[in-house]
């Protein structure tokens, strides 16, 4: 065993290849998931600068089916809200409740900025969210809806403040998108770990996509945008025959670069109760996969491109090292690319995942991230193949 420099072409190609995979990695890291952490941080730091006076009167809407235990959790700290501008809280249940009635009424009765409806029973051939919604939306007396849903906690009294900042007189934006988090003790299952980083890296997909201002989706768990932007769009009328859409194809319609802002602030974060159950977790994916193939201008590269171009740096890492064997150079060279790109995957995404409030993790993180384009793919494929509820119809 020995080393020197090799003038093997085929070496010297399959170790290029590998550094230029390595290479592409990080900038795709920076572009994208770095991005979304340091925006997170300068979101955090940075405070209202404008006047009270600026702020825009607000309706909340609020999506329950059926949950009054969460929802009489989730309306006192609604109703606490620190906000310098009217507001009102609007309950649209999924069907008649008694308990959901008795929930909002033993608060309507201190406060009269909370309102009730409820949708018809019995609806066929119709989303009953989107519907839901749309009562809320149409019922509502401010410009501006703020959207969340009884599977959602508040944990900050400064949550309508900062989703309405972006908000104000004159400016060209329409549409807020927050985010919302799931708390990772809630999940000890097995496979808790690649969900948290699913999870993790299909929110920084949408986020960073949408800071380099190509907006396609949000969360319906944290949303906001203008009443006047949702008629001119006539509310969801291009996939009213979908179950779901209410959050990525309807916003993709509406959202572009000028009228859309991204809002990560700790205050406006809100918690996601149950999210990252193992069930939960596989419909919400399916689901999500599904209703992202009707969008035409979604992200299909970059955050999955970089878990393929990991596994061809490490196949052409190995590779160029056992051609050149027993010159020991050209593997070690590989050597360090590929511990390169794995301190590069767990400081990016350690990072990401703080910021995103995910579980903490390490050594982890450089098989997760390169096998998640795969997961991706498999999701693709059963959403294709399986029997998921996806048309009113149906």
């Amino acid at each position: 065993m020995y080393f020197y420099l090799t003038d093997d072409p085929v070496t010297l190609i399959l170790l290029g290849i590998c550094a230029l995979s390595v290479v592409l990695t990080g900038l795709i890291y920076m572009l994208r998931v770095a991005r979304v952490a340091k925006f997170e941080e300068d979101s955090s730091l940075r405070r209202p600068e404008k006047p009270d006076n600026e702020y825009l009167p607000a309706s909340v809407i609020v999506y329950s089916q059926g949950d009054a235990d969460n929802l009489s959790e989730l309306l006192p700290v609604l109703l606490r809200q620190d906000y310098p501008a009217p507001y009102e809280i609007i309950v649209v249940n999924e069907g008649e409740s008694a308990d959901i009635r008795d929930a909002v009424s033993a608060l309507r009765a201190v406060h009269h900025n909370l309102y009730l409806t409820f949708t018809p029973d019995g609806v066929r051939n119709l989303s009953r969210k989107k519907l839901a919604v749309t009562l809320g939306v149409k019922a509502a007396r401010y410009p501006a809806v703020v959207l969340t849903t009884s599977a959602a906690m508040v944990e900050s009294e400064l949550w309508l403040q900062r989703m309405m900042r972006q908000f104000s007189p004159g400016s060209p934006v329409e549409i807020v998108l927050g985010y919302a988090y799931v708390d990772p003790s809630e999940d000890t299952a097995h496979g808790c770990r690649q969900r948290a980083f699913d999870y993790t890296a299909d929110s920084a997909r949408w986020i960073s996509t949408a800071l380099a201002g190509h907006p396609f989706r949000g969360t319906e768990y944290n949303l906001a945008y203008t009443k006047d932007v949702f008629l001119r769009n006539n509310g969801f009328a291009r996939s009213l025959n979908l179950h779901y859409g209410d959050d990525d194809i309807f916003i993709s319609e509406i959202a572009n670069k000028k009228n859309t802002a991204v809002e990560l602030s700790r205050e406006s974060v809100v918690r996601l109760r149950y999210g990252n159950h193992p069930r939960n977790f596989s419909e919400r994916a399916l689901r999500r996969c599904f209703t992202e193939s009707k969008i035409s201008r979604r992200p299909r590269f970059l955050i999955p491109m970089s878990g393929w171009l990991q596994f061809v740096a490490l196949g052409t890492g190995i590779a160029g090292g056992a051609l050149s064997y027993p010159n020991l150079l050209p593997a070690t060279g590989a050597a360090a690319f590929i511990i390169a790109l794995i301190v590069m995957d767990i400081l990016v995404w350690r990072s990401a995942m703080s910021a995103l409030r995910s579980r903490k993790m390490l050594l982890t993180l450089p098989w997760l991230a390169a096998t998640y384009p795969a997961r991706r793919m498999w999701h693709r494929i059963r959403t294709r193949i399986g029997k998921q509820k996806r048309y009113t119809w149906t």
